[in-house]
């Protein structure tokens, strides 16, 4: 074996040598004599001109020499004249003509302020309207003047951050190669703005400009072009500012503002699929509140500051892949959304206009705070003289199903999807939308009949009650047998109790036995359960009568309280019912928004507690006395909790439940009546002497013999016997 080892590794060695003197020679430079031969020869070569064909190729395929541009520093927007004039408005305060009148302002070269002009603050002012309206249709001369301007229902205005006034939808600054430059404004036209950078030397960069357009009803289309004015290319980022607060609902039962997306579920295995039904991309405004800047709270542990500083995207879309299509912020009856330029005409993806929406607040005190939202367009490189568009569509009108879901642009983008009767996002769970909507299309067809809301609202409680009736009759039949049949076993379960007062496992197993030895199903309470299966209904009623714009500033009974005097009671039902007073500016006291003295809420209590008296099911004898005493207090607290938390309700949802309440005391002394005829004693279980009752077969041949035998036995009884009186 060793001499087989030296003898190969002498053949490696050898073969090493050999392999290395070979690469030596193939790589090794030319000799000097070869180099002086070739020079020569190479030197013909280059001195011998191309054909004259291939130089002009050539020259088509090189660039012309240019000279570099130059560098851009010191960016800034050409000054406007601070003395200029206001800007022009756009559309009309009257609805016949237009339904936005809008107001611009030169910071940003965005809106002053929206009015809608179909919409007013409150019913008293409508009416107003309406009946001016109505004078002039006749040709009346003596109508009554229109309320004044500041009555009109304004979406939204320009608002403070600090010393500054935000208009709606500004475009501050733009950013160029890195640099964000402030831009300053100047109107060249009906709601046209332009805006240019110039350099160090004074030297145009870029030419902005901005159209704001009045299309459908309440849709506005925003043209924003920028154009390059520089030789060379420039990489441009577009900012501005998005939909922030809206204005507050004056006769808000709860503060429901929102911020909401609708977005392409799958962009390449469905495109053109929009979506809004994500409810973790659902934003109330209090979360927002809370979780904007909670990084810089000491009093937060470090855990919980989850500060949020954009609104899209989020995790969630990242990692569900969904491209943005619209943007919306919401308030109780309205909505200032901002979707793809044409209406989704062209597209429904707004991603290569809008890439991220940042947020923030204008202060940190919840009480104080106007949210305000950004907008960021990815980058974009334009070529000298290029020019690119930011357009985009907006809508600033009311959460109607007319405007929103009409065939079109905007259901093609389904930004009907901004409709949601929704109270907050922890409801999702139990309200379901499918039942929302169908209870408002029935609603709607009932004032198609009635010509009122308010009578709809009290033939959808029948409706609704008669529906519910089977369950209902069957909750109380299964309550009052239980309480019957506990009521009678009382004696028997103290007797155990006394017999057993330390031992609550044996008792209880005792309680058991005993309550199958009677033929009691422990389990029998869950007759309730129809009461539970009424739930979502009730939860859908809630939402849908408070966010349905259909009942918003609409009275009841054909506005009969009106005519004395005009009297505010049911003027209005999305408002409290202001029976005795409507206060002439709302204010918030404890947990109400007080817009007037209400009585509906009082005489609601009054309902229930009626309907606790006669309805609620006896106490159980197997309840402790503190049990007992709970269960009292329970109901006096659901006597005066609904009350006191439902005093500042819209006056339809009062009605509803009032009516509802009502109704549920006649139907249930209806049911008593008839419980009363039927035997709520159960057949005790192992008793072989109770006769078993004979049922009727179920062919109709069968019941005729079994009716006929009947009918004989009932002949060949014997005739009942007659005694004489003696005289």
């Amino acid at each position: 074996m060793r001499r087989f080892l030296i003898t190969f590794g002498v053949i490696l060695v050898a073969g090493a040598v050999v392999l290395s003197m070979f690469l030596k020679q193939a790589t090794s430079p030319p000799k000097p004599d070869e180099v002086q031969r070739s020079a020569p020869q190479q030197a013909a070569e280059v001195s011998q001109p191309p054909p004259a064909d291939e130089i002009a190729a050539a020259d088509k395929r090189l660039p012309e020499a240019a000279t570099p541009p130059p560098k851009l520093e010191e960016l800034h927007a050409v000054e406007v004249d601070p003395a200029a004039p206001d800007p022009q408005p756009l559309g009309s305060l009257d609805p016949g003509q237009a339904k936005l009148y809008l107001e611009f302002s030169l910071a940003g070269a965005g809106l002053g302020k929206i009015t809608l002009s179909d919409f007013w603050l409150t019913a008293a002012w409508k009416r107003r309207a309406d009946a001016h309206y109505e004078a002039l249709k006749r040709g009346d001369p003596s109508s009554p003047p229109l309320p004044p301007l500041t009555s009109r229902y304004v979406l939204q205005e320009t608002r403070p951050w600090g010393n500054f006034q935000i208009p709606i939808l500004p475009a501050i600054s733009i950013t160029i190669n890195g640099e964000k430059v402030p831009l300053q404004w100047r109107e060249t036209g009906p709601g046209r703005f332009e805006s240019t950078v110039v350099d160090q030397e004074d030297r145009p960069v870029l030419q902005i400009t901005r159209q704001w357009i009045l299309e459908n009803d309440y849709e506005i289309a925003l043209k924003q072009r920028v154009r390059n004015l520089t030789d060379g290319p420039l990489t441009v980022r577009w900012t501005q500012y998005g939909p922030g607060d809206l204005t507050v609902d004056r006769a808000r039962y709860m503060d429901r503002r929102r911020f909401r997306f609708g977005w392409l579920v799958d962009p390449l295995g469905l495109p053109g699929v929009v979506a809004s039904n994500d409810n973790k991309l659902l934003f109330e405004r209090s979360k927002v509140l809370k979780n904007v800047g909670t990084a810089n709270k000491p009093n937060i542990p470090p855990a919980r500051r989850t500060e949020l500083k954009s609104l899209w995207p989020t995790s969630r879309t990242r990692e569900r892949g969904y491209e943005l299509s619209w943007l919306a912020s919401t308030n109780r009856y309205f909505a200032l959304a901002i979707y793809p330029a044409g209406g989704g005409g062209a597209g429904v993806s707004l991603a290569d206009v809008v890439e991220m929406v940042s947020v923030d607040t204008s202060d940190r005190d919840k009480a104080l705070a106007i949210i305000f939202t950004g907008l960021s367009s990815p980058l974009r490189t334009l070529a000298g003289g290029e020019e690119t568009a930011f357009d985009v569509g907006i809508y600033a009108g009311p959460l109607d199903r007319r405007f929103l879901a009409r065939p079109g642009p905007l259901e093609k983008l389904k930004l009907q999807g901004l409709i949601l009767y929704q109270m907050s996002s922890f409801c999702a769970i139990c309200t379901f939308q499918w039942l929302a909507h169908g209870l408002l299309w029935f609603l709607s067809i009932m004032h198609d009949v009635t010509l009122d809301w308010g009578l709809a609202i009290i033939l959808l409680v029948v409706v609704v009650r008669a529906l519910l009736h089977p369950l209902t009759r069957k909750s109380q039949v299964s309550m009052q047998r239980f309480g019957k049949v506990m009521g009678d076993l009382k004696p028997e379960i103290e007797k155990l109790q006394k017999k057993y007062p330390d031992d609550p496992k044996k008792l209880q197993k005792e309680q058991m036995r005993m309550m199958r030895e009677r033929g009691v199903n422990p389990f029998q309470l869950l007759g309730c359960l129809p009461m539970f299966l009424q739930m979502p209904i009730w939860v859908a009623l809630y939402a849908m009568l408070y966010f349905a714009i259909e009942l918003r500033q609409q009275p009841a009974f054909w506005g009969v309280f009106q005519l004395f005097g005009g009297w505010p009671f049911l003027a209005d039902l999305s408002a409290a019912d202001h029976c005795l007073w409507e206060f002439a500016e709302p204010f918030h006291f404890l947990i109400w928004n007080m817009t007037g003295i209400n009585v509906l809420p009082l005489l609601m209590g009054l309902v229930f507690f009626f309907q606790q008296k006669y309805m609620s099911p006896p106490p159980s004898p197997s309840m402790t006395k503190e049990q007992i005493q709970q269960q009292k207090i329970m109901k006096v607290m659901m006597v005066v909790m609904f009350p006191v938390m439902l005093y500042s309700a819209p006056s339809g949802l009062t009605l509803y439940i009032f009516t509802s309440s009502a109704f549920g005391i006649i139907e249930g002394r209806y049911i008593r009546r008839h419980i009363k005829e039927l035997d709520l004693a159960p057949p005790k279980r192992g008793s072989h002497n109770t006769p078993k009752a004979k049922r009727k077969p179920r062919d109709p041949q069968g019941r005729a013999f079994a009716d006929a035998v009947e009918r004989a036995k009932a002949k060949r009884k014997p005739p009942p016997k007659t005694f004489k009186k003696r005289r």
